[in-house]
């Protein structure tokens, strides 16, 4: 399991150790030149001017994390959002082929089944060379799909009854390019590498101001660490532990079993 190219290619738990780790040092080094310094005798004020420092700090860089947990909560419902919108296209579309005659029908709706197979292994996929060869079999699908249901409305093509079926495979092509475009936006990398940077620079100064509270100031920054790894693994769309449920694509599978009902006889 990888990141997106946004991303280190680490697993995500390594990457939060490593992280974390790193955290650590930083503070280490904080706590290093705070003991270089010669020991001043400091009076309140001095004392409530760095408790005032420390607590903006740790407040913007609680901001930080809070604006980019946002960002990535936002983009993780849109991608959940998309998928049960684009299991109801299908499934719309699935029972128009009733509307269909003949054997044009069955044609597409073999073809459907095959699609929706596509789209559940599309949002299955565990790293960005595996989507986008699933895309890649989404999109040829989606050129039979549309030839067969091309062919299948020929004899009928300016009536509503064409229409209807026409625009819920519309609706379903469009969706699958919405999802691949949610997949692929991720929080820009610059924000990311300053909120780490950030984050590094927050635990020095953490280092430097308490010294002497270790153990208080590790779970702390282990708190941080963690939450940096939560708006990482929410930004990805299948990996981690927060995957996009693909629920709705699995339910819509097992209910193509029964054929939908077929245009009366004339």
């Amino acid at each position: 399991m990888s990141f997106s190219s946004s991303y280190p290619f680490l697993p995500l738990w390594l990457f939060t150790l490593l992280f974390f780790a790193l955290l650590l040092i930083a503070r280490e080094v904080g706590i290093w030149f705070r003991r270089r310094r010669p020991a001043p005798v400091e009076t309140d004020k001095e004392k409530d001017e760095d408790a005032f420092a420390m607590t903006s700090v740790m407040g913007l860089l609680a901001l930080l994390i809070g604006f980019t947990f946002s960002v990535a909560l936002s983009r993780y419902d849109e991608r959940r959002e998309l998928v049960v919108k684009e299991a109801n296209a299908i499934g719309t579309t699935w029972l128009r082929t009733g509307l269909l005659e003949g054997q044009d029908g069955e044609r597409m709706r073999d073809v459907l089944k095959r699609y929706v197979d596509a789209r559940i292994a599309f949002g299955a996929a565990r790293n960005h060379d595996e989507e986008r060869a699933q895309f890649a079999r989404t999109e040829a699908l989606q050129n039979e799909l549309w030839a067969v249901m091309s062919a299948g409305i020929a004899g009928f093509r300016d009536t509503p009854r064409a229409s209807l079926i026409v625009t819920t495979t519309n609706e379903s092509i469009d969706l699958a390019a919405e999802r691949l475009a949610t997949r692929e936006a991720h929080i820009p990398s610059r924000i990311l590498r300053m909120l780490l940077l950030f984050a590094v620079l927050a635990a020095g100064l953490v280092g430097y101001e308490r010294a002497r509270q270790r153990k208080e100031t590790t779970l702390v920054l282990l708190l941080f660490a963690l939450a940096v790894g939560l708006v990482i693994d929410l930004d990805q769309p299948s990996t981690g532990m927060t995957n996009v449920p693909q629920t709705p694509m699995l339910d819509l599978k097992e209910s193509l079993g029964t054929p939908p009902a077929a245009l009366p006889p004339r």
